[in-house]
């Protein structure tokens, strides 16, 4: 079962899911996004899912979220960036216990998104999996989604939270935002430019998504980036480099956050330093371990 099938991840699990012959459900709020067979709804809020569909579910890949950079944040969107994570989690979590109460059966593996955001920001610290819950909104909404992600282990389910980086490919997330002004000669980079970025090409992401599903061994938080963190300045000079279009511009701060408001002081003007202890642990190997390899696969490739 795979929640948030039809966006930018989601939807390139899927299409690995297909060309590994495996059989499964894409979960989504917008049946017009995808034309898949196996395209299903998701519950509205306070209904569970048919017992049937989490009967048949040996694991769950719940990637479903608003999307976070969609728009200029407000009260309204802050809620929906927080509980279309937590209910569709809680709601996961619960189908599963109804399912367990009544004997039927229910998935054994949960592979949980979050992000980065866990860890609040910081210009030096290097982050770990170790590391605690940070401060600030997106340390709040990813320590809520996990808290409702573990709850499936107290019912013998094998949870998994991946805390992703900025995942990159063409088609979406930050970079198809950050390239297109390149394109028009004027890209460049935010504030300072020092801010971390810690990021991960979508098909190792990907992959990882996967061996978490499959790997009894994998339990618990894991970062999903690559060891190698830059600043935006070196991210924008790398980018430029392969769009042969220099990083010209330098929007300064107080422009950011006139433009984004709070989206700014959170996401855009500061950032994380993320290392992968745990996926290095377990012998991952990075496809794209470096930025240049990894843009250079997006867009020469």
């Amino acid at each position: 079962m795979l929640t948030g099938g039809t966006g930018f991840v989601g939807g390139a699990v899927a299409d690995q899911l297909i060309l590994r012959g495996r059989k499964f459900q894409i979960i989504s709020r917008n049946n017009k996004t995808n034309q898949r067979d196996s395209l299903v709804q998701l519950p509205v809020p306070g209904q569970l899912f048919p017992a049937t569909t989490i009967a048949e579910a040996e694991s769950v890949i719940n990637l479903a979220g608003e999307s976070i950079a969609g728009s200029r944040w407000n009260a309204r969107v802050r809620h929906n960036i927080l509980h279309s994570r937590v209910e569709i989690t809680s709601c996961i979590v619960k189908s599963i216990r109804r399912n367990q109460e009544l004997g039927l059966p229910y998935p054994k593996v949960l592979v949980n998104a979050s992000a980065m955001g866990y860890y609040g920001t910081h210009p030096k610290q290097k982050f770990t999996e170790n590391s605690g819950n940070g401060h600030g909104f997106l340390a709040e909404v990813c320590r809520r989604w996990e808290d409702e992600a573990l709850k499936a282990e107290s019912l013998g389910v094998r949870v998994v939270r991946l805390r992703f980086g900025h995942v990159l490919g063409r088609d979406g997330g930050l970079l198809a935002k950050v390239a297109m002004p390149f394109h028009f000669g004027i890209g460049g980079y935010l504030g300072d430019g020092q801010q971390w970025m810690s990021w991960i090409h979508r098909k190792d992401l990907v992959k990882i998504i996967l061996q978490a599903v499959d790997d009894e061994t994998w339990q618990g938080a894991y970062n999903a980036c690559t060891p190698n963190a830059v600043n935006m300045q070196e991210f924008m000079k790398a980018l430029g480099s392969v769009l042969n279009s220099k990083s010209r511009i330098h929007i300064p701060a107080f422009l950011t956050r006139l433009l984004f408001g709070d989206l700014a002081e959170e996401v855009l003007l500061k950032g994380q330093r993320l290392y992968p202890k745990r996926l290095l642990g377990q012998g991952y190997e990075f496809e794209y371990s470096t930025l240049s390899e990894a843009l250079a696969d997006i867009f020469v490739k």
